[in-house]
């Protein structure tokens, strides 16, 4: 998961627990509070009612009009069941009507320092789709029971529209956070991309890149300290060119003196053998050179497509090889077989590779080159090139050693190249082929930002 992900996850995570954990004490609340209104809405209904009865005179009427006009107004039904039991005002289901009938009449008493009248106080009890309260009056007729009812449908419907209102801050706040998490990634993600890109363009080399300081000052530093260290390397490379410079041309000047001074001698064995040394020796400098700059060549990433590498090579060789009435055969996979190393230095391998097969056996002695996946090396390759002639002895992997009257640098070459690719070398006796095998590494995958 990339940062600026991880970043904006935590962010919506950490809103969303404070939002549930704040959300679920709020709906309780709001849901008590809900229900004690309504209750307390239906209590100050009964006693306003139970007040206006016990006021003065009216008729029937006249309370009817009364009760039509507050029951307009109010949520809560407002129902009065007279002495003699006539009903007026809102009708009663049978559950708050039962209630009503089954509570016992309390005393009367009055607080009231108006004198009014006398009413009791407020009665409450509870039924299956509601709550009931139930004041008792003294009218001129006798005791009147005034009955207000609190419907849970009306109540529920309250929480339920505030609890929509509170699920749409917490959405709100939800988004605010993304938005807040988002921004916050990508203030620290995006320095930190375009630094990755700069250290994968120096790995490349391209030593004048360099990264963009800014962001956060933590992720600056780093920007920071990765332009330093460019600049360095680059600084270092430099001078590691200077050195290769100066010593080739150190070098070159005596072995060409020495070369030449050999080439004025006259023809003889000596001359032969000196000259061979000297060849050797100019080999060995240029290997050396080669290899001083191969970081500056390659970069920290070097990958190359072994099979292309072999036919390329291949198709170079097959007129020599065809005018010494060879067979060539070649096995390359149908995919590109991608290895660590660059192509330069697989080619001047297989070049060693291929001319010691051709110069040290005899004409019309078939030769193979095949690249396979390889069985020792993860996602690695081998490379092999074969001839049916005698061989190649173990010994022959040492060091500037060789069967085969050379000084044996072609299997340096060789083997550096497939220890540069994290392989190795093998020799090959399976008969009728052998040759040499390069186990090579598979190439890096390049750094995603």
């Amino acid at each position: 998961m990339r940062l600026r992900t991880q970043i904006t996850v935590l962010g919506v995570g950490t809103a969303a627990l404070v939002v549930v954990l704040s959300a679920i004490p709020i709906a309780v609340l709001l849901r008590n509070k809900a229900y004690d209104e309504s209750q307390q809405r239906a209590t100050y209904a009964a006693q306003s009612t139970a007040d206006y009865m016990s006021a003065g005179r009216y008729d029937g009427a006249m309370l009817a009009s009364y009760l039509q006009r507050l029951n307009d107004r109010v949520s809560t039904p407002v129902t009065v069941i007279e002495p003699h039991g006539r009903q007026v005002g809102a009708p009663l289901s049978a559950a708050a009507r039962t209630a009503a009938l089954r509570t016992p009449e309390p005393a009367l008493g009055d607080d009231d320092a108006d004198n009014l009248g006398q009413v009791s106080q407020p009665e409450k009890s509870r039924i299956d789709d509601g709550q009931v309260v139930q004041v008792f009056c003294q009218t001129g007729g006798g005791r009147a029971r005034v009955v207000a009812t609190a419907e849970n449908d009306l109540t529920s419907a309250t929480v339920r529209d505030q609890n929509l209102a509170v699920g749409a801050v917490a959405l709100l706040l939800i988004a605010l956070a993304w938005l807040a998490a988002d921004l916050v990634g990508r203030r620290i993600a995006r320095p930190l991309g375009l630094t990755a890109d700069t250290a994968n363009a120096l790995s490349r080399g391209d030593l004048q890149a360099r990264a963009p300081v800014s962001g956060p000052p933590e992720v600056a530093r780093v920007a920071d300290e990765l332009n330093a260290l460019a600049a360095r390397i680059e600084e270092l490379l430099t001078h590691e060119r200077e050195n290769a410079a100066d010593l080739s041309h150190r070098l070159r000047t005596p072995l060409t003196a020495v070369r030449l001074s050999v080439e004025a001698l006259p023809e003889s064995p000596e001359r032969s053998e000196l000259e061979s040394h000297v060849a050797g020796v100019e080999r060995s400098l240029t290997q050396l050179i080669r290899a001083a700059r191969r970081g500056d060549r390659e970069g920290l990433h070097p990958s190359c497509d072994a099979a292309a590498v072999v036919r390329e090579r291949v198709a170079f060789w097959r007129p020599l090889v065809e005018d010494q009435s060879r067979t060539c055969e070649v096995i390359l996979p149908r995919s590109p077989a991608l290895v660590r190393l660059v192509a330069h230095d697989l080619a001047g391998a297989l070049d060693g590779l291929i001319e010691n097969a051709v110069a040290h056996t005899p004409e019309g002695v078939p030769i193979a080159v095949r690249v396979t996946p390889s069985d020792s090396i993860d996602d690695g390759w081998a490379v092999e090139v074969l001839d049916q002639g005698p061989g190649i002895p173990h010994t022959a992997v040492e060091r500037g050693r060789s069967d085969r009257g050379s000084s044996g640098l072609g299997l340096d070459i060789a083997r550096s190249a497939a220890e540069a690719s994290g392989g190795r070398l093998e020799i090959v006796s399976e008969d009728p082929w052998r040759g040499v095998r390069l186990l090579l590494g598979p190439a890096a995958a390049h750094p995603t930002t």
